[in-house]
């Protein structure tokens, strides 16, 4: 079958070279040429406008830098490593942390705007509503930006996670498949996170998406924990082929139970000692039993794992007893990801707006995710990543870095967070600041404080980090988490009655209590748990660094953009090594003077790690110093190639 629309290009280029035959003056060959592109180009897939943003233009002429806001730093643990929110357009921080990070992120967590038409995001400066009729192309021309850098900075087996709703899904997948191509994959899962539903013109949207993106090849994703009652028992006992005792060399010894049901023991590998032949269950007399792998045939067979295995998983094994006879299941606590997520803690009214509105009180966000949503997400990806780093640029409310303390704590892990966001003001409080002063100059003292009070990053990013670290108390009541993890319930639902706010019966011997639970436990009411106004939440341990993107021109005319970089080297430094550069443990020396304030005759005994500027002269005892500190050079490649291009 002919490719109708490639007969017809080349019939155009053919054309065109014709042109150019006959008009061969240079500017209608640049001119014919330009026209000759634009036809080649590629006609599969998702084409738009490209647009530019003043970032772009910025950055022409401007390098990005980090400047440290000492004020907003958290410190409560010097063995853990530092956090880091990076308020700024997120491409400038995406341009430094390029730098810093360059395939080795293992979890890229991101929920962009959704591009709605309700005034939910700006490009350039300016709101984008449904009536702009370049939205689409203006929200791809910036996702496709921070998109490439995205990749760049993935590990070989880092994932990728991008949450979106129905406004921009085919648009995002089209794209994802033009920058990351045929070698990777992308799984859409389906979230339930608003199960009252939103009304559209027909259906009524319950659910969003998350896109885990990963290269082909790699196993990214962990298994998900299952709820007691859904876990999947099997016999221990082995059966069907190569089951038999002999068909293993150490799969047949004895397991030593209670009469009551516990586990006590494991007995010695008996499969090679063929005189030995015992009961399915043996009496010790002692008031224990050994239960071998024997079935109701009495055919001898074998367990499915050796003791040293079966001992390493002796808390998923329990005692079935069936009349006399005993046997040994094993319970599979966890199940593989299902592409559906329908559990009631993805609800973003109850575990992202209530929450936040306890963490951050009078905060100016709107639809902040579930902090489960997110939590399940990364620990679908770093369950078994204890050190993952996990990058959120556009971090919003924060969630990603609530949700990775939380998650550290359940699993004891030392995952580090990096949350770019920029520091907006929302509609509302724009509007609010038009009525008093007029029109917005970015400039103004007035509008700078604004921002302060008002913007996303200092007004909601920060101070939900802070409450998450230092921990906080609820200024509103709010739904905190499920019955399953055994929170005092004190609303209850079912279709016919509500009961709001038992205090005095929730006591274990109460009767109300016992019969709540039953309904409970037969799924005929639904119990949440309240936290209480004025209860105190326990922070997580952690560390956190502040700093603002800011500009220094590439080509300054009155002083050396070395000199200049080298003030904000520091901040690039810390930010790699996820670190405190405070002169004791971390040393940074730039000139001499540093060397002797912070070298020369001091106490090195407590000094993990020194930096060193190369163009320093340092005499050979000098020298000899720092070689035993183990000294690095500051890594050129934080503005190498910006020195180049002024010949420094």
């Amino acid at each position: 079958m002919a490719n109708l629309s490639k007969i017809k290009r080349e019939k155009m280029i053919e054309f065109l070279e014709h042109l150019k035959e006959i008009n061969n003056d240079d500017k209608s060959i640049l001119a014919i040429n330009e026209i000759k592109s634009e036809i080649q180009s590629k006609k599969y897939g998702l084409l738009w406008e490209e647009h530019d943003e003043n970032v772009d233009t910025l950055m022409k002429d401007n390098i990005p830098i980090f400047i440290n806001q000492e004020n907003k730093s958290i410190k409560l643990d010097e063995g853990l490593p530092y956090n880091f929110i990076l308020e700024g357009d997120n491409l400038q921080s995406l341009y430094l942390l390029e730098k810093v990070y360059k395939g080795k992120i293992d979890c890229i967590y991101i929920d962009p705007p959704y591009n709605t038409g309700a005034k939910d995001w700006k490009y350039n400066n300016d709101y984008v509503d449904k009536t702009n009729e370049y939205r689409h192309s203006k929200w791809l021309s910036m996702m496709n930006a921070r998109l490439k850098i995205a990749k760049k900075l993935l590990k070989d087996d880092g994932v990728l996670v991008c949450a979106i709703d129905e406004n921009e899904l085919g648009t995002l997948l089209l794209l994802i498949d033009d920058i990351f191509d045929q070698g990777y994959v992308t799984d859409p899962i389906v979230i339930v996170h608003n199960p009252r539903g939103v009304q559209g013109d027909n259906f009524s949207y319950v659910n969003e998406y998350a896109l885990f993106v990963y290269k082909k090849g790699y196993k990214v994703i962990e298994s998900q924990l299952v709820k007691e009652e859904d876990i999947d028992w099997r016999d221990l006992r082995d059966n069907g082929g190569e089951s038999l005792r002999t068909d293993a060399a150490t799969c047949f010894y004895a397991i030593n139970v209670s009469k009551d049901g516990e586990i006590i023991d494991f007995g010695p590998n008996r499969t090679q000692d063929m005189y030995f032949h015992p009961m399915r269950n043996v009496d010790n007399g002692d008031g224990t039993i050994s239960i071998y792998p024997i079935d109701v045939q009495g055919v001898e067979r074998k367990w499915r794992y050796n003791v040293e295995s079966v001992e390493r998983i002796k808390h998923l094994l329990r005692v079935k007893k069936i009349g006399n006879i005993y046997d040994i299941e094993l319970g599979k606590n966890f199940a593989p990801y299902r592409t559906v997520w329908t559990d009631k803690k993805y609800d973003a009214n109850e575990y992202g707006t209530q929450l936040i509105n306890s963490m951050v009180p009078d905060n100016d966000f709107s639809f902040p995710k579930s902090v489960w949503n997110t939590y399940e997400c990364l620990r679908a990806v770093t369950l078994n990543r204890p050190n993952a780093i996990i990058l959120d640029f556009f971090a919003g409310s924060g969630t990603t870095g609530h949700a990775t303390l939380l998650l550290n704590k359940e699993t004891n892990g030392n995952r580090k967070f990096i949350l770019c966001t920029n520091n907006d003001v929302g509609e509302k409080k724009e509007r609010e600041y038009k009525k008093v002063y007029g029109n917005i100059d970015a400039g103004s003292e007035s509008w700078k404080e604004y921002q302060e009070k008002y913007g996303i990053a200092s007004s909601v990013t920060f101070p939900r980090i802070k409450s998450a670290i230092l921990g906080y108390k609820h200024n509103k009541d709010f739904k905190e988490l499920l019955y399953s993890r055994n929170i005092t319930p004190t609303i209850i639902k079912n279709n016919t009655r509500v009961v709001n706010e038992i205090n005095d019966i929730y006591t274990n011997n109460s009767n109300e209590y016992n019969e709540l639970k039953t309904l409970v436990e037969d799924n005929k009411v639904q119990v949440y748990g309240i936290m209480k106004k004025g209860n105190t939440i326990e922070g997580i341990k952690g560390n956190l660094k502040y700093f603002k993107c800011d500009w220094t021109p590439r080509k300054p005319e009155d002083y050396s953009l070395n000199n200049a970089l080298c003030l904000h080297i520091k901040e690039m430094i810390e930010l790699q090594n996820f670190i405190d550069l405070d002169n004791r443990t971390n040393i940074l020396i730039l000139n001499k003077d540093d060397y002797k304030n912070y070298v020369d005759g001091k106490d090195l005994s407590k000094v993990k790690n020194i930096w060193v500027n190369q163009n320093i002269i340092f005499n050979s005892q000098e020298l000899a110093i720092l070689k035993s500190k183990g000294y690095k050079y500051i890594p050129k490649e934080f503005f190498g190639e910006e020195l180049k291009e002024v010949a420094e």
